[in-house]
């Protein structure tokens, strides 16, 4: 049985037909922007993205006679709907930070601190943010949203949404590694936090049940299995190639995250303890991961600054240009003094949700000079994690890299690299999260 892949990441949908490790047929479309504003009841995004899904599966699986259907889909992110399947909210993005909004003088953000709730937050293996699935839900509740329907409303992270539409089934299956990612799971017992839940305002609302089970349907004739959603963080590491103790991770994509493989969960090694979270992988085991560092959103700041620069002189200089010309000025410029601030958002490394260039004296500032300083921040935002994940430098075996940044920017990785041993191994790898959800589906199903 062949496999059908199919990511939903922030910025590309991209799916693939896969045969014995071999990829036959690719797609790839641009993900609907998330809305900077509009109605939470108003399913914008949502609706966008579903008919690009279809279609993109359509495609893959025309002439097959039946396939193992694997979706990852960003994490951090939920929405609500009926039991027709139709949307009460659009589809709430991690970037949605509402659990730092006020209301009547209070905010999810201080609720969900306060001590009564410290032992579920531990446990849930992240830290409060003000974008993640319990935040936002708390405040939906808060703000009145959840009382504007008398009926039954279903939570649903974006994967399991998807598959609860591609199936016309109602009582789909969440991964562990979805159900993680918003905050509201209990990694002690493997299943939601029911305490949690009701702190959110969320004990009237259906939860799926956590597991691993599959579910049939038919697509224009041709018979599909489809796995439970997983999230595409764990899609890449596994895809990556994150096996053993010595491995250590760094995945630079529109977010980014330092991950290493842990056999098994303990209270010692939560997210109130250390810097870093702990979340399901495969086989029974975890990871221990610091996310959210800047990386290609944060890219994008300074991206757009140079581009709207451009536009004004001359028109139709396609982004690929752009690029080119900069990583060429980049590595023209041997050194600078100029220092970049790249945390724009809620960040691991500091409570400032700005950047700044500073240090610039009067001739320094030019393009190579000041990307320079950009990756350099990059990198040692990295490292930092990379200590705080694993402190003793010798333990680490290999150097695992992936995301479309890492693969692009070869002075970020050589940057990070200077702080190991030169005889280390490195891989870059390619198609992780396709070759990660082919490689969930012949774990799941031979």
């Amino acid at each position: 049985m062949n496999t059908i892949a199919i990511d939903c990441g922030a910025s590309y949908i991209k799916g693939a037909l896969i045969a014995d490790g071999t990829i036959l047929l690719q797609k790839q479309a641009a993900s609907p922007a998330v809305p900077n504003s509009g109605e939470i009841l108003s399913p914008v995004w949502i609706q966008a993205l579903l008919p690009i899904v279809k279609e993109m599966l359509m495609q893959l699986a025309d002439g097959q006679d039946e396939v193992k259907l694997c979706i990852s889909n960003e994490m951090h992110g939920f929405m609500l709907a009926y039991d027709d399947g139709t949307p009460f909210t659009d589809y709430i993005s991690w970037q949605k930070e509402y659990g730092s909004i006020s209301v009547h003088g209070v905010c999810a953000m201080t609720i969900l601190g306060e001590e009564r709730y410290t032992e579920d937050i531990r446990s849930s293996g992240m830290p409060l943010r003000s974008g993640l699935p319990n935040c936002n839900l708390l405040y939906l509740n808060l703000a009145g949203f959840l009382g504007k329907t008398e009926k039954q409303l279903y939570f649903y992270t974006l994967g399991d949404y998807i598959v609860r539409m591609l199936t016309g089934t109602l009582s789909i299956t969440c991964h562990p590694t979805n159900a993680a990612a918003t905050g509201l799971y209990d990694l002690r017992s493997g299943t939601w936090n029911a305490k949690l839940i009701v702190a959110c305002g969320g004990e009237n609302i259906i939860f799926p049940e956590v597991g691993k089970t599959a579910t049939d349907f038919n697509l224009n004739g041709t018979r599909v299995m489809v796995l439970p959603a997983i999230g595409d963080q764990q899609a890449a590491l596994l895809g990556a190639g994150l096996e053993r103790d010595g491995d250590l991770s760094f995945n630079l994509g529109t977010g980014a995250q330092v991950s290493k493989l842990i056999s098994e969960y303990s209270d010692d090694s939560a997210g109130h303890i250390r810097n870093y979270q702990v979340r399901p992988f495969f086989d029974d085991k975890y990871i221990k991961t610091i996310p959210h560092l800047p990386s290609g959103r944060a890219l994008n700041v300074y991206f757009r600054f140079i581009k709207d620069i451009l536009s004004k002189f001359c028109n139709g200089i396609e982004d690929r240009e752009i690029w080119s010309a900069i990583i060429r000025a980049e590595q023209e410029c041997q050194h600078t003094d100029i220092k970049c601030q790249m945390t724009f958002f809620e960040n691991p490394i500091t409570k400032e949700t700005t950047g700044n260039i500073e240090n610039i004296s009067e001739y320094s500032l030019t393009l190579g000079s000041l990307y320079y300083a950009i990756f350099q921040s990059l990198a040692d935002n990295f490292i930092w994690a990379a200590k705080e994940i694993e402190p003793d430098l010798s333990k680490v075996e290999r150097i695992i890299f992936s995301g479309g940044i890492a693969a692009r920017l070869e002075s970020v990785r050589d940057r990070i690299m200077g702080s190991y041993d030169r005889n280390i191994k490195v891989v870059v790898a390619e198609n992780e999260t396709l070759t990660g959800l082919y490689r969930y589906g012949n774990k799941m199903i031979g």
